[in-house]
């Protein structure tokens, strides 16, 4: 029996799949397959990869549309007028036209989404002939494999981001089978947001220097905006990053440090620790001994798993520390492996989540 894992999440959709009974936890993932869910709306409905193209506006792209699933909200215009099943459709119809008939599927989704949109999820699926075995939240997933793979604790903290949000959840696994205890979405600290702050922090040095604003014409901002993407996603292995900002007639170079990144960063980062504080010090007890899980998403951002790891090893309880982050394609895995068991709590759990601001889903 052929079993699949597919995690969703507002940015993009990764899959994975394999014979039942197989482990994939370290496996080479050869069958993993991952890809940006954002649709150009032209004449023709199209996918398009890279997100920086969501600068062009919901006339023009359908991104970001996850949250807004089960719901009456609509991108484009005339023939082209997309709703978010319509676009999440589009892209599962092409994931599974790559897999072998008949494979048995499960679902990872994010922590904000309600259960009726998770049970639309799913009815999507089975539409196109997908056989669907239920669904988790992605923190259940990321969880299940991280205790399994540290074997020293049956609690976990989990930190995942994309581009609705930053979540928080706790987790406690129960001979062997994951509960959501509680969790908290903050829209407030989502990617695209890390990115516009960077953005802004560039254009505000070329008007420094040049007495000149890079994000007036649509063309100058959309290569800002898409090497503030690229400059989040490399310098972490780099100590500076060059910015090439190009118009008619004028071009200027930025050298942009991890200094910079500091100073950019700082109210951020200093906001996001003390919600992390008072999410540890009211949702968790002290006596706990935690696990710390962090998505892989959280590497776009540099110096984010640092100070998460910070904020955690200063709480009262015992912690241990992840060595690195988790691909995508460890959640596929576990929601793979949790198909082929067939043991799947499906989405109830979403009542226990909390939202920092009543937007997108949390008004479906």
């Amino acid at each position: 029996m052929n079993v699949a894992g597919i995690y969703i999440d507002s940015l993009s959709v990764h899959s994975i799949w394999g014979v039942a009974g197989e482990n994939p936890i370290g496996s080479s993932h050869e069958n993993f397959k991952s890809r940006d869910m954002i649709l150009s709306l032209d004449d023709k409905v199209s996918p398009l990869q890279g997100h920086s193209f969501s600068r062009q506006g919901s006339h023009k792209v359908c991104s970001n549309f996850l949250p807004w699933i089960c719901s009456n909200k609509t991108w484009g215009l005339g023939k082209s007028e997309t709703t978010a099943d319509q676009a999440l459709e589009f892209y599962l119809v092409d994931l599974f036209t790559q897999m072998p008939p008949e494979t048995k599927c499960a679902f990872s989704l994010p922590l904000y989404l309600a259960p009726k949109q998770i049970r639309r999820i799913e009815q999507i699926a089975s539409k196109i002939g997908v056989q669907v075995q239920g669904s988790l939240t992605s923190a259940t997933a990321l969880a299940l494999g991280a205790t399994r793979k540290s074997q020293t604790s049956s609690n976990c903290l989990v930190v995942e981001m994309d581009g609705f949000g930053l979540s928080l959840s706790h987790v406690q696994i129960a001979d062997g089978v994951p509960h959501l205890l509680t969790g908290k979405v903050f829209p407030e600290f989502s990617l695209h947001l890390w990115v516009l702050k960077l953005t802004d922090f560039i254009a505000e040095k070329a008007i420094l220097h040049c007495r000149k604003d890079p994000r007036v014409k649509p063309a100058t901002d959309q290569a800002l905006f898409l090497q503030a993407q690229k400059l989040l996603s490399s310098i972490g292995t780099r100590p500076s990053f060059k910015v090439v900002l190009e118009e008619e007639f004028w071009n200027q170079e930025f050298v942009i440090t991890q200094a910079d990144l500091k100073r950019c960063f700082f109210e951020m980062f200093t906001s996001l620790k003390v919600h992390i504080n008072d999410f540890i010090r009211y949702k968790i007890s002290a006596t706990d001994d935690i696990h710390l899980a962090l998505a892989h998403n959280l590497g776009g951002v540099p110096g984010l798993a640092s100070l998460l790891v910070q904020a955690i090893s200063g709480a009262s309880y015992h912690t241990h520390s992840p060595e690195d982050l988790f691909h995508q394609s460890f959640i596929c895995s576990n929601a793979m492996m949790m198909a082929g068991q067939g043991c799947i709590d499906s989405g109830g759990v979403s009542s226990v989540v909390q939202y920092r601001n009543s937007i997108g889903a949390s008004k479906v």
